[in-house]
């Protein structure tokens, strides 16, 4: 049942029943208002939850849709990147690497190893003046389906992990979830989502206004970085191309 149909028997039998009474001054007209309303309220609650494209250049989709837990936008990134599975699972798992492609790093680090498909980094994130400076440790996790051969990567906070440090802020949310598909022409396509939380008092209507710049500019540069003999010639013992 759709919601717009929910919504006109639900609040239809109410109206119904709260002017039972009165139902024989109410004109046709005003009951055709009355659902009309309801119709809009179901049609706006609906586009709520819907992604909308916000930007599409150069091979690059990004969208945004309003969270259900957050005052921040959920952004997704949809391309196609000339390269192999382990070509990218190489370049994620190279945290060293990032402040040369995701947008803002300005140091990245392993904290822990758990094996080759698993560990644990630390990222501080530049932010623009007078706003301060960021960091988070992540837990970050490479799968891959035996059959589908679909990689999967996930990334997520985890804010307790290690101490708090001065003049920054502890990023609370950022969870990153990668869908990684091989085509039959040696190219992958990429599905990305990104749920994040940056902490502090700074407006969600200010982050939500530039938020496709960073998932962007990110892949933008990733795409770049990939071409690279160092992740295109790479080898993943997990990871079956």
């Amino acid at each position: 049942m759709s919601l717009e149909i929910y919504l006109c028997i639900s609040v239809g039998r109410t109206i119904n029943l709260f002017l039972h009474p009165m139902k024989h001054a109410i004109t046709q007209r005003n009951f055709a208002f009355i659902t009309l309303l309801i119709l809009s309220a179901g049609s706006s609650a609906r586009a709520q939850t819907a992604w909308e494209l916000k930007k599409d250049k150069d091979g690059i989709r990004v969208y945004s849709k309003a969270s259900e837990h957050s005052r921040f936008d959920l952004l997704r990134v949809e391309t196609i990147l000339p390269a192999k599975l382990s070509s990218l699972a190489a370049l994620i798992l190279d945290i060293g690497n990032y402040p040369h492609w995701s947008f803002n790093t300005r140091e990245a680090h392993v904290l822990k190893k758990i094996s080759g498909s698993e560990l644990y980094f630390y990222s501080l994130i530049n932010s623009p003046w007078p706003v301060s400076d960021r960091d988070l440790a992540v837990h970050l996790r490479i799968s891959q389906d035996a059959v589908t051969k679909v990689m999967t990567i996930s990334a997520e906070s985890v804010p307790d992990l290690i101490p708090r440090k001065k003049d920054l802020v502890r990023v609370p949310v950022s969870t990153e979830r990668w869908l990684v598909t091989p085509l039959p022409d040696g190219r992958i396509r990429v599905e990305y989502q990104l749920e994040i939380d940056p902490g502090a008092s700074i407006p969600a209507w200010l982050i939500n206004s530039f938020s496709t710049k960073g998932p962007f500019e990110t892949f933008t540069h990733l795409r770049e970085q990939i071409k690279g003999s160092k992740y295109r010639d790479a080898n993943i013992s997990f990871i079956r191309d």
